[in-house]
């Protein structure tokens, strides 16, 4: 496409200049007239430009702060580009959750973006007041008898091809308990012929020269300090790493296959290597850079470490362990592992790795920490709006409720009441005595109007009591400094939530005071139900700052367990090793398990797992070891491979998160559907009381629909049906036939088929066509090159739970060139070095095809080597062109070259001649040295006719060039 610039300079030149200038823009017009070449375009091509009124550009010089942005619908590219011309930064690379993005943006732009009417909802990402919350276990969810049963393939419901990310604090990968028993099989050489194992002594005869060396030599690791060999749980290893005599991470771990079943390791069992690492990615965030360690490619040299070791002990339950050698083994031991580190100054936000986990194939997450500090609570967050899109794409994500039951001797988080109207209520809080807390967070909530609220904070202090009259901005996490004291400093800020939750946040820091009790009063113009909130920067879950009045164990599930779609966990005690201590038996619900309702008054507990101080996990040694973990004689000492007693909703969450991994395995297509097939299959008990399952009944407050049973849950899984393939025939669609799809679904009574062709705002649903066994077929007709096909799988049977979703889309192509029907040319013998070669070619591209794009010549005076181009015009039906006029002696090549908007090309048959000079007799031809004047002024008229615009411009620019030229004269 040509564009003319023309450029009118009004000083320093001569009437000269303006005789030649004007000379030569005739020239150029002309020339444009004559030998421009029509540009063609698709017919479909709609191009839609956005700008942004002149006005609304922001000062955007400021700092920027990391946040989440909520906009009304997803973003397409002009969208994007609109949004960062006013300040928007969305970085490298896009990354969003349906309608969620994360970005960086300043004070202004978020000013800007609050009047924008597609920008719903904007969240600070901020360092969040966050706290991280198997044998019998096993037995008491029912899963040992889930991986009794088997998938379509015929494998044990173990976890298979899962892969689970838990968002935690990472993992010790290298603990024999995150090895598949996938290496090589051995017995070991009884060096002493005594029948028995001599640890140090004997080992593998690797090398087959019936001695053991140094390297082929097998220890043991005393697991459970019981002095003797126990192969269920302790572990054994051959001494094949770089340092001799000595423990490393090049040496080899395996399981004994205890062949003759007697329990006790001899020369008859078969040693299993440990082989393949169950973690495939570990991620963090070291100086604010994700590093990726990934299995296969460079996690051998992963430097992280699990100093918490709270990642290790959920990954035990989640997937620890070999099924069939060892003692304590995860819900789904064949499952595969996504560690993201989210806590600490490597960790990524929890955003980050809600996004990452997704875009590195997750099939379940799990999110192991609460919050409840400067949090709504009522599932209004960007956080909680991410988990329910993402569960709603088919990847359940489960999150512990949280640990802040509170009681006497540990300390309430939470205090409640009902406010009477232009009435003050003083609640008491404190800080315990040496606790050494520096800083305290206070949180008031409300589902009534309190905006207009006044709130005083009483501080004590050795000489009295200071009070603090408090104001507050407005806007989330938009902290401002109220009180400036001698001891201390308070923050804070006010907001209400896209659901209506209102919120007060204060902020102390500084000396606090540990002796005596602080006040909050609050007096309010409305009645209504008050919730109190309270944290700190030195504590956990317990024995921190503390309600002393009005205290409420209710109403503590943490974020983001808030989440509408997010499957909310209790715990409860799975051994009796407690109760001497004054703690409830196996069965009861533990002590510090959060409690519903969330803050609008739904129960919103899903189902409770077990997790009571008594769920023995894989410890890291990298992290502190605690000795009561020996409670009840449990095998749980400081050494590697060592165990711990893991507790906690923290080690209810990965039950059900293993056993969604069991139904994905035999169902991949229910993800969506996994909440409420626990939600359905949870068993009662004397503990639980009669609690009625969905979709009729209401959960419980305390147990949400009762306790795990993840065997129920699998054989729920089962009656739903299994779309195990389905295959497009041709596999790349396009537009010349008919597109046939074929599936093979288990257990269905029939299959619905709906059909868009915009985005499902249309569509037309028929059933699929069943053939013989398993196989369902469907056929759509032919369309048009370019057109957008959506359709959707959902087969039904009367027995299940729900309905699985196939959801695809493909995009009509043409893999087929143009077609040349005929080609002509007035060559016919030798030809001088003046003459043009006129060709016209007849090509055509089918109906609904991508239609043709152009007709070029392409020849050559070097066999190809370099090639020119000259277009052709379609005149009359026909593409026209010419071979310009070789230099004498040249050997030129010539050929027709058609081209669709697909961007498939068709060559004709080559031409070729020899050029001569013009004096030289040629034997015989029609061809002359220049077109016949007749056929140049048609070929003038025919491009005229098909480029009227662009001649009509260049006209009027001729023109208005001449009377300025004149008029300066």
């Amino acid at each position: 496409m040509l564009n003319l610039h023309i450029f009118l300079v009004m000083d320093n030149y001569s009437e000269r200049d303006d005789m030649h200038r004007t000379s030569v823009l005739a020239i150029l017009l002309i020339a444009l007239v004559i030998f421009s070449s029509p540009v063609y375009h698709a017919e479909s091509e709609v191009v839609t430009t956005t700008k942004p009124d002149p006005e609304s550009f922001v000062n955007d010089d400021g700092p920027k702060s990391e946040v989440t942005i909520k906009f009304s619908r997803e973003l397409d590219a002009v969208d994007i580009a609109y949004y960062e011309s006013v300040g928007v930064d969305f970085g490298s690379s896009i990354k969003n959750v349906g309608t969620i993005y994360l970005a960086k943006i300043s004070e202004a732009t978020r000013l800007f973006l609050h009047d924008d009417p597609y920008t719903l909802q904007i969240d600070p990402i901020v360092e969040r007041i966050k706290t991280s919350p198997r044998d019998v276990s096993i037995n008491d969810t029912y899963t040992n008898l889930a991986w009794q049963m088997q998938d379509i393939a015929g494998r044990n419901l173990t976890g298979k091809d899962i892969l689970i990310a838990d968002l935690d604090t990472g993992i010790q990968w290298r603990h024999p308990d995150f090895f598949f028993p996938d290496g090589a099989k051995y017995n070991y050489f009884d060096v002493a012929i005594n029948w028995q194992f001599d640890n140090g002594t004997d080992g593998i005869d690797i090398n087959n020269d019936l001695t053991i060396s140094a390297d082929e030599t097998l220890y043991t690791i005393d697991v459970d300090n019981s002095g003797t060999f126990n192969m269920t749980v302790d572990w054994i290893w051959m001494d094949n790493g770089s340092v001799s005599g000595s423990l490393d991470y090049g040496d080899t771990f395996f399981v004994i296959n205890d062949t003759a079943n007697f329990g006790i390791f001899d020369t008859g069992d078969i040693l299993v290597g440990l082989k393949t690492p169950k973690t495939k990615y570990l991620v963090h965030k070291p100086f604010g850079v994700v590093q990726v360690y990934e299995r296969g490619s460079n996690l051998t040299y992963s430097l992280f470490d699990d100093t918490d070791g709270h990642g290790t002990g959920v990954a035990g339950i989640l997937n620890g362990g070999q099924l069939g050698y060892r003692q304590f083994v995860g819900v789904a031991p064949d499952a595969e592992l996504m560690a993201i580190n989210v806590f600490g100054s490597d960790g990524l936000t929890v955003e980050e790795g809600l996004i990452w986990a997704r875009d590195h194939g997750a099939d379940v997450i799990i999110i192991e920490l609460g919050a409840w500090s400067y949090q709504y609570l009522d599932g209004s967050s960007n956080v909680e709006s991410m988990i329910d899109s993402l569960t709603a794409s088919g990847i359940p994500v489960i999150v512990p409720a949280g640990n802040m039951r509170g009681s006497g001797s540990e300390g309430f988080r939470h205090a409640s009441y009902t406010s009477v109207s232009n009435s003050i209520t003083s609640t008491r809080f404190y800080a315990p005595n040496g606790a050494g807390i520096t800083e305290m967070y206070l949180t008031v909530l409300s589902k009534t109007n309190i905006s207009d609220a006044k709130i005083n904070i009483t501080e004590p202090t050795a000489s009295g009591t200071i009070d603090h009259q408090l104001t507050f901005s407005s806007g989330y996490y938009n902290f401002q400094n109220a009180i400036t004291s001698s001891n201390v400093t308070i923050d804070t800020f006010k907001s209400v939530s896209s659901r209506g939750t209102y919120m007060f946040a204060i902020d102390i820091s500084g000396t606090i005071e540990d002796t005596q009790y602080w006040d909050i009063d609050i007096n309010t113009t409305a009645a209504g139900k008050i919730h109190l909130y309270i944290a700190d920067d030195a504590s956990g879950w317990s024995y921190g700052a503390s309600w002393y009045d009005s205290v409420d164990s209710q109403y503590t599930i943490t974020w983001p367990a808030t989440a509408d779609k997010a499957i909310a966990v209790a715990s409860y005690h799975s051994r009796n090793i407690w109760v001497s201590q004054g703690y409830p038996p196996a069965g009861a619900i533990a002590t510090y398990s959060s409690l519903g309702p969330r803050i609008d008054g739904n129960n919103h507990m899903s189902i409770s797992a077990p997790g009571g101080w008594d769920v023995v996990s894989s410890w890291s040694d990298d992290s502190p070891y605690a000795a009561w973990w020996t409670t009840g004689g449990m095998p749980c000492y400081p050494v590697f491979g060592g165990y711990q007693l893991f507790s906690g909703t923290s080690a209810a969450g990965p039950h059900v998160a293993g056993a969604a991994a069991l139904i994905l395995q035999l169902n991949n297509d229910v993800g969506s559907l996994v909440k409420d097939i626990i939600e359905k299959t949870a068993y009662t008990d004397t503990f639980t009381g009669v609690i009625n399952p969905p979709p009729g009944g209401i959960p419980s407050y305390v147990w949400g629909y009762g306790k795990l049973n993840v065997c129920q849950a699998v054989i729920e899984t089962s009656n739903i049906p299994v779309i195990e393939s389905v295959d497009l025939i041709p596999s790349i669609p396009t537009y010349e036939s008919a597109i046939v799809i074929n599936a093979t679904i288990h257990n269905a009574d029939f299959v619905p088929f709906e059909l868009s062709y915009d985005d499902f705002s249309s569509s037309s649903i028929f059933n699929m066509t069943a053939g013989s066994g398993n196989s369902y077929s469907v056929t759509i007709p032919a369309s048009a090159y370019g057109t957008h096909v959506d359709y959707r799988i959902t087969p039904v049977s009367s027995s299940s739970i729900g309905i699985p979703m196939y959801v695809e889309e493909y995009v009509v192509g043409d893999n087929l060139g143009p077609t040349i029907h005929t080609l002509t040319t007035n060559q016919t013998g030798t030809i001088t070095q003046s003459m043009f070669i006129e060709i016209k070619a007849n090509v055509s591209e089918p109906l609904n095809s991508s239609g043709l794009n152009s007709v070029v010549i392409h020849f050559t005076i070097d066999n190809w080597i370099s090639t020119n181009q000259v277009g052709m015009v379609l005149d009359n039906g026909l593409y026209v062109g010419y071979v310009p006029p070789a230099p004498a002696g040249s050997s030129v090549k010539y050929r027709v070259a058609a081209v669709d908007n697909a961007g498939n090309i068709v060559l004709s048959t080559e031409y070729s001649f020899t050029s001569v000079s013009d004096g030289e007799t040629t034997s015989s031809t029609t061809t002359d040295s220049i077109p016949p004047a007749g056929e140049i002024i048609d070929r003038i008229i025919s491009f005229i006719q098909q480029n009227a615009m662009i001649v009509g411009v260049g006209i009027v620019a001729l023109i208005a060039i001449i009377c300025l030229v004149k008029r300066r004269k």
